[in-house]
């Protein structure tokens, strides 16, 4: 077992306790940082801010940790909700005096050295309003405490419900459901589908079959493009559950989620109406390229994707 640095000393209580309760689980699990960030959406260097207080964790972090030892979600829950009103109130109490982002932020990578200025620096009189908005932006991120950062995998989409590009490398999701709370769900209705990206594709008697997968909410579900009414996608995950979704019409349907940890712990299926039955492998680590629109006709209109 590591010997801890001492915390800060301005960290608040509530926020103490949290910080104290992940060096607390990370000791029951046995894993070394690297091997956490290996088993969950957070690198080890974030890791390390939160167990020593130099950072609020997001709340999707704090139980992935509780996950892999089997803690109480309501308890984290609790405690992290208490410790993110004293990260709050500390920015608060430090705002007027702020010039660079608070301590209490969420920031899930090492920040950069600025790159020297290259052109004349603007007015003063210009520069304290914009630090003052900045600062109040970055507060209310550790306020909320209930978004993470998303990589340029997840896009935005059109009006068929298709990820389109996106217009920036960054964006924010908020989901209401991790791992096991995801099961049978709806990854639209819970926000998993924010972060959706394709873990598995095969092409089966002329249907596309995509295994799809969240990070945040530790969730897969299955997605068939191409096909006819009564053709029924199925998710199976490693450890039995399987869901089941039919087209009622037009070409598409995706299925409810299934708690997998990783995108290897599922592997999409379908059943032809027609007959037959095929699967994709489990879901790898590269983010593959989606199937094209299935044709569209004026009087059909096609449903949104998952």
């Amino acid at each position: 077992m590591r010997e801890w640095i001492p915390l800060p000393d301005a960290l608040r209580p509530d926020a103490r306790r949290l910080a104290a309760e992940l060096r607390r689980l990370k000791d029951r699990s046995g894993l070394s940082l690297t091997a956490l960030a290996g088993q969950t959406s957070y690198s080890k260097s974030s890791w390390e801010r939160y167990f020593n207080g130099k950072a609020l964790p997001p709340r999707q972090a704090v139980l992935a940790l509780g996950e892999l030892v089997g803690a109480e979600p309501a308890r984290l829950t609790a405690l992290w909700e208490d410790a993110t009103i004293a990260w709050k109130d500390r920015g608060a109490a430090e705002r007027p005096a702020a010039v660079t982002a608070p301590a209490g932020s969420v920031v899930d990578e090492p920040r950069s050295t600025p790159a020297p200025a290259a052109s004349p620096p603007r007015p003063a009189s210009h520069r304290p309003g914009r630090v003052a908005i900045a600062a109040a932006s970055l507060l209310a991120c550790a306020g909320a405490g209930v978004f993470i950062a998303l990589d340029q995998g997840s896009s935005p989409q059109d009006r068929t419900g298709r990820e389109i590009a996106a217009s920036s490398p960054t964006r924010q999701l908020e989901t209401s459901c991790f791992s096991d709370s995801c099961t049978a769900k709806d990854p639209k209705q819970t926000g998993c589908a924010g972060d959706a990206w394709t873990a598995a594709l095969t092409r089966f008697q002329g249907v596309y079959v995509e295994l799809r997968y969240s990070d945040a909410c530790k969730a897969a579900w299955a997605r068939i493009s191409w096909g006819r009414p009564g053709d029924a996608a199925q998710v199976i995950a490693d450890h039995g559950r399987t869901l089941q979704a039919k087209v009622h019409y037009d070409t598409d349907v995706y299925t409810a989620m299934t708690v997998a940890m990783t995108p290897s712990a599922a592997r999409a299926c379908i059943t032809l109406t027609a007959g037959g039955h095929g699967c994709t492998q489990p879901g790898g680590s590269e983010r593959l390229t989606e199937p094209p629109n299935p044709p569209t006709t004026p009087t059909t209109p096609s449903p949104g994707r998952g």
